[in-house]
C-alpha cells in the first residue's frame, strides 16, 4: 500500500495537490485538494489499467467545468425549495442560483473550495479538510468538514465525511462521482441494480414534492436493467430521455452497477441514491442523449429539511456528524 502527493497547480492563490492511493492489488484512485475531488478509480487488468470513473486531465480541467466531476457538492447537495427552509422555528432565506431554489450549496458551495491535504500513513489514508464560512455559503454556522478518502486490499473506497458547527445549520454532502465500468465510451450496456422500490415525485424544477411513488417500469431496478434498454423503456413509458432521479434506500448495500467482468456494489449510510445519466466531457453527444457515464449520488433525500420524513440532515451546534459512503470494486 503506497500514498503520493504532488503539487498541480494553483486555485485562487492556494496550491493544489493531487495524491494516488495503491493497494497491493495495483487497484489505485486519484484525488485532488481542489473540490475534496475524487479524480480517478483504477484497476489493472492483464498489465494495463481500466478507469471506471468519469475523470478529467488536469486541474485546470476541474476548475473550468460544469458538471461537478467527483466533485464533492454541499453544504447541501441537491435542490432546497425555494432556496428557503425553517429551523429552530426560524426561516432562512438563500439566494437561489437554479430558478427559485437553490442546487447544491449555491455558487459557493464546497465544490467550489481548495481542501487542505494530510496522508494518514497508518492507515493509508488522505484527509481532505475545509473551513466552510457562513459569510461564503450564506448557511448559518462555520462548519469544519474534513472528507477521509481510503482504499483497503479488498479494493473497497470508502469516503468518510466528519463535521461540526459552531452553530445548528444542516449538511448534507455527497460525492458526485460518475460510473462506467464498461469497456466502451458509452453506458447502455452498463447494468444497474438498486435496493430500492420508492422514488420521489418531483415538480417540472425537479424539485422534490414530498410524494414517495412506487417504482415501475423504467424506473424499476431491483432487478438488474441495462441502462440503454431502460433509457428506450423511459422513452415510450413517458417521452424522458435521461435518468435525473432520486430514489429511496434504506442504508447498506445500496446498488450495484456491472458490465465486461467488472462489478461496483455502493455502500451508504443514508437513505437515497440518485442517479444522474450524462455526458460531462462531450456536450454535443449529451445533447443526442449519448452518455458516457451515470452520476451516483450517495446521500440524504434531497430538500430533506422542508419534508419531515426524509431524514434529518440538521448538524447540532458543537455535535459532530458522520456519514459514510463506499464502493466495492469486484472482478466478475
Amino acid at each position: 500500500m503506497s500514498v503520493t502527493e504532488k503539487k498541480v497547480g494553483q486555485v485562487d492563490g492556494e496550491n493544489a495537490y493531487q495524491y494516488i492511493i495503491e493497494n497491493k492489488n495495483k487497484t489505485r484512485i486519484t484525488l485532488l485538494t481542489y473540490a475534496a475531488t475524487w479524480q480517478n478509480f483504477e484497476v489493472l487488468e492483464n498489465g494495463q489499467y481500466h478507469s471506471l470513473i468519469e475523470h478529467l486531465d488536469t486541474l485546470d480541467d476541474y476548475v473550468k467545468e460544469t458538471y461537478n466531476i467527483g466533485k464533492n457538492v454541499g453544504r447541501v447537495a441537491g435542490r432546497i425549495g425555494g432556496a428557503s427552509f425553517m429551523l429552530n422555528g426560524k426561516k432562512v432565506q438563500m439566494k437561489p442560483n437554479e430558478q427559485t431554489h437553490l442546487l447544491h450549496g449555491g455558487n459557493n458551495g464546497i465544490q467550489t473550495k481548495n481542501y487542505k491535504g494530510a496522508i494518514d500513513d497508518k492507515s493509508n489514508s488522505v484527509c481532505l479538510s475545509l473551513d466552510i464560512k457562513s459569510s461564503d455559503d450564506d448557511f448559518p454556522g462555520n462548519v469544519n468538514l474534513k472528507i477521509t478518502y481510503s482504499l483497503n486490499d479488498n479494493d473497497e473506497v470508502t469516503i468518510k465525511y466528519d463535521a461540526i458547527s459552531d452553530a445548528d445549520t444542516i449538511l448534507n454532502p455527497t460525492c458526485h462521482v460518475y460510473f462506467n465500468v464498461t469497456n466502451s465510451n458509452s453506458i447502455d450496456s452498463q447494468e444497474l441494480q438498486i435496493n430500492s422500490d420508492r422514488i420521489l415525485d418531483v415538480d417540472d424544477e425537479k424539485v422534490p414534492t414530498g410524494r414517495k411513488l412506487d417504482v415501475s417500469g423504467a424506473y424499476d431496478f431491483r432487478e438488474p436493467q441495462g441502462i440503454g434498454e431502460a433509457l428506450k423503456t423511459l422513452t415510450n413509458q413517458n417521452g424522458k430521455v435521461e435518468f435525473d432521479d432520486i430514489y429511496a434506500t434504506n442504508g447498506g448495500k445500496v446498488a450495484t452497477i456491472q458490465a465486461d467482468g467488472r462489478a461496483v456494489d455502493l455502500y451508504s449510510d443514508r437513505n437515497a441514491l440518485v442517479i444522474f445519466t450524462a455526458d460531462p466531457v462531450h456536450e454535443d453527444k449529451e445533447q443526442q442523449h449519448e452518455y458516457s457515464s451515470l452520476a451516483m449520488e450517495l446521500q440524504t433525500l434531497p430538500d430533506a429539511i422542508n419534508h419531515s420524513d426524509f431524514g434529518d440532515i440538521i448538524l447540532r451546534e458543537n455535535q459532530e456528524k458522520t456519514f459514510v459512503n463506499k464502493y466495492h470494486y469486484r472482478k466478475l
